[in-house]
């Protein structure tokens, strides 16, 4: 290859680059790539907390190579792939779970260089075939280097996990949840009675803003705050944290008054309802997994999941859409006053058609209430007490996760 040639290679393999790095196209890359990852491995697919540490991986290690694709090599492992090899080991899932994502991530890489170096994107001078071998052989030393480093992360987070009283903790946990029965053996492993009212929460930070999070310190603050006493915790990844709270009678508690705290932090905080019984640590768990997931979409800091429970079992597939658009279409519009007349509908409908629990409630005239109950039917066509269950839930839903797309 001629100076001039490796040159033209090298100004090329820039202008691709600078190209790639442009937002849109890094989010297509991601999406490419892990859908493929995410499709191969169901230990991944199954955990959305796990899928969000994956697309934060792809898109750092993506960004960091089209940086210094021109350059002379040097591997900068992103603190996000760090991340989710840790995750993946804190779940105890095995370490062929992690070189399984950067095989497939390997495969995905190459038909993602293939399909975006057409030859038409290639001026005269600047050789396709030996422009394409050099991108992908840099892309695949780039990935070889990273797993040889990952490695020695998972394997040391591992070695942590398997020592004493930690592990046995981390196992008898990891078996509750699962749906082992409590034992007193179970109880002293933990230091947690496990036959009081459980209250479970997971606390969890976004991909982008884990960084170093003192979680446990955390989570005894917001108890502290919450008049409960201190948790048993459990940290299940880099930036997810579950925890428990036993009280001998069922807690009262606001999750308003933490919501600041939790908001200025960074952080989401979803809880369980809380629950007595032989199974209520895995069923409070169980429904703060469910909150943290709508978490996930919706803009709040914390959810409670008996104020969305309805919400959770509906989900946000495209039936569920469907049906938010079908039933309560004519109430989603982003005009001044549609807030407050889906505010009324909603609390009407919880309220059980009474008026004056209604004005109650919103702070408002019960005539005012009248006259929104009036138009509300005139835009819906109908009465409002008409399959009132399903309209409920529909307005319900689009209380938690806002009417962006739907109309």
């Amino acid at each position: 290859m001629t100076t001039e040639v490796a040159e033209a290679i090298e100004t090329w393999l820039a202008q691709f680059a600078e190209a790639a790095l442009q937002p849109a196209e890094v989010e297509e890359f991601v999406r490419s790539v892990d859908d493929e990852i995410i499709a191969a491995i169901p230990e991944i697919a199954g955990d959305p907390a796990l899928i969000e540490d994956l697309h934060a991986s792809t898109r750092a290690h993506w960004r960091n190579f089209l940086v210094g694709v021109c350059d002379e090599f040097r591997l900068a492992l992103p603190p996000s792939a760090i991340a989710l090899s840790l995750s993946i080991a804190r779940r105890h899932l095995d370490i062929n779970v992690l070189l399984k994502v950067y095989r497939v991530a390997n495969k995905s890489v190459f038909r993602y260089l293939t399909e975006h170096t057409r030859a038409d994107a290639f001026p005269e001078g600047v050789p396709r075939d030996e422009t394409l071998i050099l991108l992908w052989l840099r892309a695949e030393r780039w990935i070889d280097e990273s797993i040889e480093q990952l490695i020695d992360h998972y394997t040391g987070e591992r070695a942590l996990l398997a020592e004493g009283a930690h592990a046995r903790r981390a196992e008898t946990i990891e078996a509750l949840v699962s749906g082992a029965e409590p034992t007193t053996a179970a109880e002293q492993t933990l230091g947690h009675k496990l036959m009081l009212w459980q209250t479970a929460f997971v606390l969890s930070a976004p991909p982008e803003g884990a960084g170093d999070v003192p979680f446990f310190d955390v989570a005894v603050q917001l108890c502290q705050q919450l008049g409960l006493p201190r948790p048993l915790t459990h940290l299940t990844g880099s930036r997810e944290l579950w925890g428990w709270v036993a009280t001998p009678d069922e807690p009262a508690y606001d999750l308003d008054r933490v919501a600041d705290t939790v908001a200025t932090l960074g952080l989401h905080l979803a809880v369980g309802r809380p629950t007595h019984g032989p199974a209520a640590f895995r069923a409070s768990h169980l429904q703060a997994v469910a909150a943290q997931r709508i978490g996930l979409r919706a803009a709040a800091p914390c959810h409670d999941y008996r104020a969305v429970e309805l919400v959770s079992l509906l989900g946000d597939g495209e039936l569920t859409r469907a049906m938010v658009r079908r039933v309560a279409g004519p109430l989603l519009g982003r005009g001044k006053g549609d807030d407050a007349l889906r505010a009324t509908a909603l609390t009407y409908l919880r309220a059980g058609q009474n008026v004056d629990a209604t004005a109650e409630q919103l702070f408002v005239h019960p005539n005012t209430v009248r006259y929104r109950v009036a138009r509300l039917e005139d835009l819906l066509g109908h009465r409002i007490t008409q399959d009132a269950a399903r309209l409920e839930a529909c307005l319900a839903w689009v209380e938690v996760y806002g009417g962006e797309g739907l109309v």
